[in-house]
């Protein structure tokens, strides 16, 4: 990805982010603002690639974008209910969607060949994978002992 897209995509994510974290409380309401921003994103990152807007594949773009909207609003309501967990999720599921448009799309529109269609299977994957990392159990006495190692022990004079 060149840096200029890198940093459109970044924007975008940041602004999803922030978009999804605030409007969490109200079901649906989430998925009704993040929906347009993530058309516009699709729209300035064809035109920051240069290409016309018919270039871009918008039935691809549409399944990842109403996909993606679908599998968030399934995960907001299953674990939206906890408080805190809720937002966070919901900001991190924003971020892993707007990603994963901002990959294909680039690599889509890069591509001479046709874009390679995506299924619900791969947002729904991207989603909950992203939701994973955040739940992940950390082994703390692992790390413990890694930086207990690393520290040299003074030695006896």
């Amino acid at each position: 990805m060149e840096p200029k897209i890198r940093r459109l995509t970044n924007k975008y994510s940041v602004i999803t982010a922030v978009t999804s974290f605030v409007t969490q409380p109200i079901p649906g309401a989430d998925e009704l603002i993040v929906v347009p921003i993530h058309y516009y994103f699709s729209a300035s990152l064809t035109w920051a690639r240069g290409a016309p807007l018919l270039r871009a594949p918008w039935f691809q773009v549409s399944k990842i974008i109403w996909g993606g909207a679908a599998v968030r609003l399934f995960a907001n309501f299953t674990l939206g209910l906890v408080p805190v967990a809720g937002l966070f999720s919901n900001a991190i599921t924003a971020v892993a969607l707007t990603e994963l448009l901002g990959r294909y799309l680039d690599g889509a529109l890069s591509s001479p060949a046709a874009a390679p269609p995506i299924s619900l299977r791969a947002i729904r994957d991207v989603v909950a994978g992203s939701r994973r990392a955040r739940r992940s159990r950390r082994s703390w006495p692992t790390i413990r002992r890694a930086f207990q190692r690393s520290v040299p022990r003074p030695t006896p004079a």
